[in-house]
């Protein structure tokens, strides 16, 4: 959901009213260090005074601030968008944009650096990826932890099953695609048509092959976790090859597929 004005808007700028001299909007850009000025009349923008006006312009400091003043000036509401904010600022080669209430009333101003820094909020938010989910849920041995990551998966939005496969390494590749794609269609993973068992068979079998090279000739018993994302599937086993009661290694692997 897009990000409103009145949410990312800052509260903080400077007005004068239209009588006020020059000369006084000229002390009060150089000392508030801000290069905008608004003017108002009872909270209701008249025009904008920027720095460039008082350098570019010919001014008379002692003349009212509305002989230089721009005007009418362009704003934006408080419930639109901060990408429209952005559009206006760019089209318009604007600084400040002020934001005007549903009373006509000017209630805050958006700047680039305020849009800037709403997108580095938003990016800075941590996203659970599916790649990163299938590992959680591949590796975790405790139910509660399980069930932590399955509710973060739905928040997400994911499709996700798990399973388990063991079996011995002739068997190993079939199990594992067959067991897979049963448990994923049976959770509404994938539907039952080819188009989508095909590509969650190429992910098990990129997994496969990984396992197969680490320890070839070698059957095993694996936690398996499938995770459906936006236009990808995931696939994460996690588990040990050989004997059940052989002291070796847990491997991890990983398949993936466009769906």
């Amino acid at each position: 959901m897009s990000t409103l004005v009145k949410d990312a808007m800052s509260k903080e700028f400077v007005t004068a009213k239209k009588t006020e001299k020059i000369g006084e909007i000229r002390k009060l850009i150089l000392t508030a260090e801000n290069r905008v000025i608004f003017i108002l009349d009872k909270k209701r923008v008249e025009g904008v005074i920027t720095e460039s006006d008082i350098i570019r312009k010919e001014c008379d400091d002692d003349k009212p601030c509305s002989s230089i003043m721009s005007a009418p000036v362009i704003s934006i509401g408080m419930e639109h968008t901060l990408q429209e904010a952005a559009k206006y600022l760019t089209n318009n080669r604007i600084e400040q944009l002020p934001v005007i209430s549903e009373t006509g009333e000017m209630t805050g101003v958006i700047t680039s650096r305020d849009i800037v820094k709403d997108l580095i909020v938003e990016v800075k938010q941590p996203k659970l990826s599916p790649e990163r989910a299938a590992i959680y849920l591949s590796m975790t041995n405790e139910r509660e932890r399980e069930d932590h990551w399955l509710q973060k998966c739905v928040e997400e939005g994911y499709r996700v099953v798990i399973t388990q496969v063991g079996t011995t390494a002739e068997k190993l590749p079939i199990k594992l695609r067959e067991a897979t794609t049963v448990a994923a269609i049976a959770r509404g993973v994938i539907k039952e048509d080819t188009r989508e068992k095909i590509a969650l068979s190429n992910a098990v079998r990129d997994a496969y092959i990984q396992l197969a090279s680490i320890n070839p000739g070698l059957g095993g018993g694996f936690k398996v976790a499938v995770v459906r994302g936006e236009g990808r599937i995931t696939v994460a086993a996690f588990g040990k090859c050989g004997h059940a009661l052989a002291n070796g290694p847990n491997n991890l692997v990983m398949g993936f597929s466009i769906i």
